[in-house]
Parts: structure tokens; sequence; C-alpha cells
């Protein structure tokens, strides 16, 4: 480790911490590779320093384009990383869907050792948790089945343990969590589950059942209790309002308080029969608005300051058609970033009419 001159900076070097301006603004955060982009970025805002990781990024597989999060889909698709995680992704997706069939319909016991080492194997195929957000954004067209779902909100929870500081062992067991947190929707009708259009009250009280489904069947199978309970609560609200018990607060199991967060980031940010996927930064001002109250804001506001900030450099189509590169990360608005276009900086919190539409 050691501390250098932006002016000496080198392409290829990786940061070792979160690197800030002068104004207390996260510029890059940790595990960031430098480029040439990237340097003039700490130029602009007056970095004279940066700590510095002893280890050189693998350029080779693409990991620079991937430190900046820019999400060229065809760029990243080519790199050893993606083919390696992608491979390690869809065997899962046949795993999982041939061992949850089984603990349904033929009795079968929860392998939960098994499942996870198998997710745990795709995590294992990335240089850094935050290209595992990138790698996912390009498998959003996949079938949005219970298992795709599942799986991402798993990899998502490991994410997330990382960023609450967990222990390993905390960790794996969120992952799990978030792994078998829906295993009750395979006892719901699929044409309900897949059911394009509105639902109607009856439908939506059947697919309501699934946490509690999810939960007697896990307790049948003796899976850890976190686990069953994640399955149970995981649409419980820390003001009363979730179901199937209207509990609040502490009452939520604290893996399924986490499981909630990222399984609502996860469904609302994928393609849905009935709906195109939403914008990363229109889920993040959907949680702005009221989810202080619905969700446990330690967790929430890590959550959201780490996704955002994820997305420094990031290309963006604004609600006007406008494109530019998110360069600035308004903490009291996380969902309002400031935005390059051309030579004009556009501070979103002060626009109100306009907003991020999509991600590039």
């Amino acid at each position: 480790m050691s501390s250098m001159f932006t002016s000496e900076l080198k392409e290829g070097m990786v940061t070792l911490t979160d690197t800030y301006s002068t104004k207390g603004q996260l510029v890059l955060p940790k595990d960031t590779i430098i480029t040439k982009s990237i340097i003039n970025k700490l130029v602009a805002n007056s970095v004279l320093f940066v700590e510095i990781s002893d280890e050189v990024a693998d350029t080779d597989i693409g990991l620079d384009l991937m430190s900046e999060f820019i999400v060229d889909t065809e760029a990243i698709t080519k790199t050893k990383e993606y083919k390696t995680f992608k491979r390690r992704y869809e065997r899962n997706i046949e795993i999982m869907s041939e061992h949850f069939n089984d603990i349904v319909h033929k009795n079968a016991p929860a392998e939960v050792d098994t499942m996870l080492a198998n997710a745990m194997n795709i995590i294992e195929s990335t240089d850094s948790p935050l290209s595992i957000f990138t790698m996912m954004s390009t498998l959003k067209n996949y079938d949005d089945s219970t298992f795709n779902h599942s799986l991402n909100v798993a990899l998502i929870c490991n994410i997330f343990g990382q960023w609450l500081n967990l222990s390993s062992e905390q960790i794996e067991l969120l992952t799990a969590c978030g792994l078998f947190h829906d295993v009750g929707k395979l006892l719901i009708p699929e044409h309900i589950i897949k059911k394009p259009g509105k639902l109607t009250p009856e439908e939506y009280a059947l697919v309501k059942t699934h946490t509690q489904q999810g939960y007697d069947l896990l307790k049948k199978r003796k899976a850890d209790l976190h686990i069953q309970y994640s399955a149970l609560m995981h649409h419980e609200k820390c003001d009363g309002t979730g179901y199937p018990l209207s509990l609040a607060g502490d009452q939520i199991d604290w893996c399924a308080q986490i499981v909630a967060i990222a399984d609502i980031y996860e469904a609302m940010t994928a393609k849905r029969v009935y709906r195109e996927a939403m914008s990363p930064f229109t889920v993040i001002s959907n949680f702005e608005e009221d989810g202080l109250k619905k969700y446990n804001p330690r967790y929430l506001l890590t959550f959201l300051e780490r996704v955002v900030n994820s997305y420094m450099n990031c290309k963006v189509k604004l609600s006007n058609g406008e494109e530019g590169d998110i360069v600035y990360i308004n903490r009291v608005s996380l969902s309002k970033p400031m935005v390059k276009t051309g030579n004009t900086f556009i501070d979103l919190s002060k626009q109100s009419h306009l907003s991020i539409e999509s991600i590039l």
C-alpha cells in the first residue's frame, strides 16, 4: 500500500480505499482500477493523493471497463470474467430448478450447503463485488423465473452483507436466505405468477400465501431458522404494513429485513412480463420517498448509498432525452446526482422535472 500523487498514477493501478474530494464527496470507490479518464476525474476534483493497493489489475479481462461502471453490454460479454460468470450462473439456474422442484414435489431435503456452495462459486468467479452488479445487468433479458430472481437476490445479499461489514459466516447465511426466500412461489400456479396483466384480488391473495407456504416447507425440511424466517417475513415492513403477520421493527428477523430490500430492488430493476425494467435511480427514488418507514434505516441507507456510488462515471439518459455522465453524488438526494452533458453540469436535485430514465 502507498499514498501516491495523482500526477504519478498509472493505468492499471487499483485504489485501496474510497477516495474523497476536499469537500468530502466520494470521487472513487475502493477497488477502482485507474484509467486515463479516472485520472482526469481526480484532477478535476482537485484530488492530490490516492491510496493505491499493491495489487495490479488484470486488464486482460476487461475490469478497467467495469471499474468505471459504464455498462457496455457488448464489451462486457466479451471478457473472460463475464464468460465464466455466465457459464456458472446458467449452470446454477439448472441446479436450482431441479433441486427446488425436488423439495416441493418429491419431499426432498433442502440441501442448503450444496446450493450455497454453487452460489459462492459464481461470486468467486468475479474480482470485485461491484462487478457482479455490472454483469447481472447484462442478464436482465433472461426469463424472469423464480429461480433467476432468487439467485439474483442471493448475489445482491452477498454484496450487501459485505457492505454491512458482516462476518463471513453471516454473509454466507444471508446469501442462503436470498436463495430460498421465494421457494413458496413454486407452490403457486405458474399461470398466476407469470400473468401479464393485473392480478385479480383473489389471485393476489393467493400469491401472498407464498411466504407462509415457503416457511412451512423449509420448516419441515429443518432449514436454518433465519432461512425459514426470510421466506416467511421478506414482505413484512418495519411500520407494520407488510404481510403475512403485520410484524414491525425488531419483530422481523434481521436476515429477512435485508432480504426484503434486495428482493424489492432486484424485482423492480428486472424486466417483467407486464412491464419494462425500471432504472436503478427510479427505484432508489421510490425507496427515498417512504423507504425509511418501511425498511430498517441502517440497512437501507447503506444499500442505497453504495449502489448509487457504484454508478459514478456511468453514462445515463435523462427524461428529456439528453445523455451524459454522472459526475457527483448528492448524499441528501441519492436519486438526483449531478450529470455532465457536453460542457453543461445538471444538478438533478435542483431540477424537479428531470430524472434519470435509464443507464446506457
